[in-house]
């Protein structure tokens, strides 16, 4: 794309300093949450914790590469140069990204404003499912398709965070040490 090209030294540098930032983000993160530690999260939440960090830095890392139009970019199909993929294509995926990186910051900080992340997320896709039924890309038997998994995964994702006993035990356990930890601080 672009006709632009792009110094060797210059791609050294930004992938040294987005491995570092990536490093630096991850080091701080992939510390035991303080108080039940990352073991007492439920199987599902620490495997959401890990994908959720790695794509979080994985659309942050590629955001350089786009904006001097390293690589190779599509959007339905068709060729693009990386400015333009993301002038059009990151506005859509900004949210998720912005989703991706507040479940895992939030799950690995042990925060409980994050518990309802995933829901918003699955929603989010949803947004986008019936959108693309509204303007015709999808539509019979697909379209009937979309709904019915949008509606299957949205209603997995509101089971588990809110209804699976060992979450709920999970934030009991989160609540209860929360108290605990409050209590027991000195008076400022």
């Amino acid at each position: 794309g672009g006709g632009m090209s792009v110094n060797p030294a210059t791609l050294r540098s930004i992938a040294t300093l987005t491995r570092r930032a990536v490093g630096l983000v991850l080091g701080r993160l992939l510390r035991d949450p303080a108080l039940l530690g990352f073991r007492a999260m439920p199987w599902l939440m620490r495997a959401t914790t890990c994908v959720s960090t790695a794509l979080a830095a994985f659309w942050i890392a590629f955001v350089p590469f786009a904006a001097l139009d390293v690589g190779r970019f599509t959007i339905d199909g068709e060729r693009v140069s990386g400015p333009y993929f993301l002038a059009h294509a990151y506005p859509v995926m900004l949210p998720f990204l912005v989703l991706l990186a507040a479940i895992a910051v939030g799950y690995w900080t042990e925060s409980t404003w994050a518990r309802p992340l995933p829901i918003v997320f699955w929603t989010g896709v949803d947004v986008l499912l019936v959108r693309q039924i509204r303007v015709g890309d999808v539509a019979g038997l697909d379209a009937i398709g979309y709904i019915v998994s949008a509606m299957a995964y949205l209603a997995i994702a509101v089971w588990y965070c809110y209804f699976k006993r060992s979450v709920g035990s999970y934030y009991r356990a989160l609540a209860r040490v929360r108290e605990r930890v409050a209590t027991t601080r000195p008076a400022s």
